[in-house]
């Protein structure tokens, strides 16, 4: 009697309708991809029964619900840090280092499989292949295939950029060098989609147009979408392959877990949400971080909804760009006013939505209003005209011009503050404004609408996307009508950001993550440079991009300098954020949680020493929340994660350093550079060691404060381009040149 053999689709993205109309979920679309290669396959002894995961929502199957997998495709993003893509990392290798259950990967499974394995992926240095594109095999490919070459369904910007150990590459195109990987038995991947076919093709092709490719590009697929292919030969390999299970002593060897702990990054937008997929968009519900109560729920904006709303702010734009200054600057005063007069209930909603003590919540309406009036005081010489040389008989000048649809993805951790210091020079170079709140920060948005509608800022002139997921938030940024992309996030976000942007020329501001230092002098104030540095620390929980992340003090000074750390933190008090003699509230999420958690015990596992002091209220928060207390760290260095990665926490390191150079050095030894501060009584001193470290914002004697009058730059990972400043309208206008000669003749 034939052997059934069952088969566990791992469903790596949902179908898009128009397919799914006809051919049904990847489950379905698979199912009749192998049905059609073992019809095709003489001899063939087993049956097959198809399950289907939906790993995107954590779902996997059990050891003893398959005899083999298959990894479909995705829209997302093979080498991204996503929570799911993290667990699908770490399922697959756990399966291969504990079973020799035959492994196939189609597209994005193919990149995993390489990942997990320790391979590197990354974006394709030959860039998208779509359509039917010819494969020409190698010497394995032939062997296993039987065919010289294969004209395959592609869909694919990244690709596997290296062959990983005990696989063999199967063949090449012109523009990526592995189309496959194999190794008998155990493991097959293609980069193509044997399971696309002319119909497939074109929906995705319809789907995407506009979005994802331009109009060059999309008739370049339509023109070899329905190109003849060898599905079949591909299919019946894949069949075949998987038949053969290798002995348990060949199995393929995993390289040692990181796991999600210790790979994810901190500082994503997504904080405590919940983001559900579905077909069109994505479902979001916010959790309050000190509740775990769901206080929000939005359907979110589909992609398709999305470029409706590009497309109203690209018509609003060619009235709004004609508004005079002066007017401009009346509405932005009255929303101001508008937003003033609600500061109370504001402060609640963000201590409910992100966890800030209700005492520190009202101050960050405060200081918005503030960098807002900067931005007000200092437009008109901004943005005004810039004259050209005078000479008889001639007229020429450079004028500011608005850029149009502005895409502003903002960040939870100080949503108010993060948001202005792009909105209000926007709005008032008179651009319009598509705004993307945190999805733990939604209301900020909202209110900020609720604001400037008020203030009788003309129609979709602001307009609010709730965007739950990365895919579309991408997908968003591709639009040909968004003129400028600001994004507040980690770095990984920002660079996934330059990556969606990357086939079109559109500024992109991106203000992102920090490991910012601090280094105490032996002649500093021990007592009032430790207070400082401690709220440096551990204000709004550590969550601070410009947060102090690590000190360096000198070590004459150091046991010093740690008494005073401990004196300071005894006063601290961990709990419910809505008592107003809490100062240390939740993190935003218990992933925050954990991954602060990871460092600690990375270091503690190195040689670090906790010297927390005693303190009640560390060890007695509220069980309901995302609570951390903060954690004091000694012999501390730079092997451990918390002296090189974003921690987004209360954990305050202190390493002691022989002299200046060593500090800056020291300082200087990380892939950020967002801020440092330098602590001290000689200022002179202070200023000469101001310019050996490599930071966008260097202070002295003070910390984790931007100023609206200066420039917020970010150096190495931390940032590109800036906001805020002499310099802060600059994002949001080009120069347009006007050389005029008086007289003809």
């Amino acid at each position: 009697m034939p052997r059934t053999f069952r088969i566990a689709v791992l469903e790596c993205d949902t179908v898009i309708d128009t397919i799914k109309e006809t051919r049904g979920l990847y489950g379905d679309i698979f199912r009749d991809l192998i049905n059609r290669g073992v019809s095709s396959s003489k001899g063939f002894e087993a049956s097959f029964e198809v399950s289907s995961w939906d790993v995107m929502q954590g779902k996997f199957p059990a050891d003893g619900d398959f005899d083999g997998l298959l990894l479909s495709g995705s829209r997302h993003t093979a080498f991204e840090n996503d929570p799911w893509i993290l667990k699908l990392v770490e399922y697959l290798q756990g399966i291969f280092d504990s079973t020799e259950k035959p492994v196939v990967g189609i597209c994005f499974g193919h990149q995993i499989i390489a990942r997990a394995l320790g391979a590197k992926v990354g974006v394709s240095p030959g860039g998208w292949e779509i359509a039917v594109e010819n494969i020409t095999l190698n010497e394995e490919g032939q062997k296993l295939l039987g065919v010289p070459s294969l004209k395959l369904h592609q869909m694919h910007r990244d690709a596997v950029l290296e062959v990983p150990k005990d696989l063999v590459s199967l063949g090449s195109s012109p523009r990526c060098s592995i189309q496959g990987l194999h190794r008998p038995g155990k493991v097959l991947s293609v980069q193509a989609h044997p399971e696309f076919d002319g119909f497939i093709m074109t929906k995705i092709l319809n789907f995407r147009r506009g979005v994802v490719f331009d109009e060059d590009m999309f008739k370049d697929g339509m023109s070899r979408a329905e190109e003849s292919h060898h599905a079949p030969i591909s299919r019946r390999g894949m069949a075949s392959e998987s038949r053969v299970p290798l002995p348990r002593s060949q199995r393929l060897t995993a390289p040692p877990d990181t796991g999600p702990l210790a790979t994810a990054k901190t500082g994503e937008v997504d904080g405590a949400t919940r983001v559900r997929s579905s077909m069109s968009s994505k479902k979001i519900e916010c959790l309050s971080p000190s509740t775990r109560e769901v206080i929000f729920k939005h359907d979110g904006v589909s992609v398709d909804e999305a470029r409706t709303l590009v497309d109203r702010s690209h018509e609003a734009f060619k009235i709004y760009r004609k508004v005079p200054l002066a007017e401009r600057k009346a509405i932005m005063i009255k929303a101001l006013d508008y937003l003033t007069a609600s500061e109370d209930v504001l402060a609640k909603e963000l201590t409910l939505q992100m966890g800030r003590p209700i005492s520190a919540a009202a101050s960050e309406l405060r200081t918005m209003r503030k960098r807002a009036e900067y931005f007000l005081e200092t437009a008109e010489e901004a943005l005004s005209d810039i004259p050209g040389k005078a000479e008889d008989g001639f007229e020429r000048w450079v004028s500011r011009v608005p850029l149009g649809p502005v895409f502003i993805s903002s960040a939870w951790n100080f949503p108010w503050l993060i948001t202005i210091n792009t909105l209000a020079p926007a709005l008032l170079a008179g651009d319009t404004v598509l705004l993307k709140p945190s999805p733990q920060t939604p209301l900020v948005g909202d209110r900020l609408k609720e604001a400037f509608d008020h203030a009788g800022l003309p129609k979709d002139v602001l307009q609010i996307l709730h965007l739950g997921g990365r895919h579309e938030l991408q997908a968003v940024v591709q639009f040909p009508k968004i003129r400028q992309v600001c994004f507040t996030g980690s770095t990984g976000g920002g660079l996934a950001i330059r990556r969606a942007t990357a086939d079109r020329v559109v500024p992109v501001n991106l203000e992102l993550g920090g490991n910012d230092p601090a280094y105490v002098r032996a002649d500093a104030d021990i007592a009032w440079t430790a207070a400082n540095i401690v709220d440096g620390a551990i204000f709004n929980s550590g969550q601070s991009c410009c947060g102090i992340e690590r000190v360096y003090v000198h070590e004459s000074v150091h046991d010093e300098f740690v008494l005073a750390l401990q004196r300071e933190l005894t006063a601290y008090k961990l709990g419910d954020p809505f008592d107003k003699s809490t100062n240390v509230g939740p993190v935003v999420s218990p992933r925050a949680a954990q991954e602060i958690e990871a460092q600690v015990t990375d270091a503690l596992s190195k040689g670090a020493v906790d010297a927390t002091p005693p303190n009640a209220s560390f060890a007695s928060a509220p069980n309901t929340g995302t609570y951390v207390a903060p954690r004091l760290l000694i012999n501390v260095n730079h092997d451990m994660q918390v002296m090189r990665d974003e921690t987004f926490g209360p954990l305050l390191p202190v390493m002691k350093v022989r002299d200046d150079a060593e500090a800056v050095e020291l300082m200087n030894d990380s892939n950020f550079g967002l801020t440092a501060s330098i602590w001290t009584k000689d200022v002179d001193v202070a200023r000469g060691l101001q310019d050996e470290v490599e930071a966008g914002t260097v202070f002295i004697n003070r910390c984790d404060f931007p100023s609206p009058d200066l420039s917020w730059i970010g150096w190495k990972d931390s940032g590109l381009g800036s906001t805020l400043g002499p310099r802060g309208f600059d994002g949001f206008t080009t120069l347009k040149s006007h050389h005029i000669r008086l007289k003809q003749g």
